[in-house]
């Protein structure tokens, strides 16, 4: 790890360290194992919850540190579902409305809602996209 990298990492370590206590002390213990979930809970930390009544136009749901959402709705439609390859709980949920991290749950956790008064999505799906989903797991799948 050069010096830029030891900062980068140094600066999120002492940033986690102002976060209330109960969370500052679980991510003290789980800081390396769940980097990005601590970046995204310390970047989002400061945002305002989304107002009562907040309609979301995108609604991503990822597990663990996949790139591609294993959920995905956009206005309420149903655009992809791969179910996660994992055989238990995932040990970290982070749903994104609209761009913005909402909710972070790292081994069962909550360390970030962001959530307030948003409405979630009532899905409408389309048959034939969920059975694709359901039946390409590879394409998505986590390591």
């Amino acid at each position: 790890m050069n010096d830029k990298q030891k900062a980068y990492l140094q600066h999120y370590q002492d940033e986690c360290a102002k976060l209330p206590s109960d969370i500052a002390t679980f991510a003290n213990k789980y800081f390396i194992q769940y980097f990005n979930e601590f970046v995204n809970t310390i970047d989002s930390w400061n945002d305002e919850p989304l107002p009562d009544g907040y309609i979301p136009h995108s609604f991503e749901i990822y597990y663990r540190t996949s790139h591609s959402p294993h959920i995905h709705i956009i206005d309420g439609v149903l655009e992809e579902y791969t179910l996660p390859n994992v055989e238990k709980n995932s040990p970290s949920v982070t749903l994104i409305i609209d761009s913005n991290f909402v909710y972070i749950e790292v081994e069962g956790k909550e360390i970030l809602n962001k959530i307030g008064g948003a409405i979630l999505p009532k899905i409408i799906t389309n048959p034939s996209l969920l059975l694709s989903s359901l039946t390409n797991k590879s394409q998505y799948s986590e390591s």
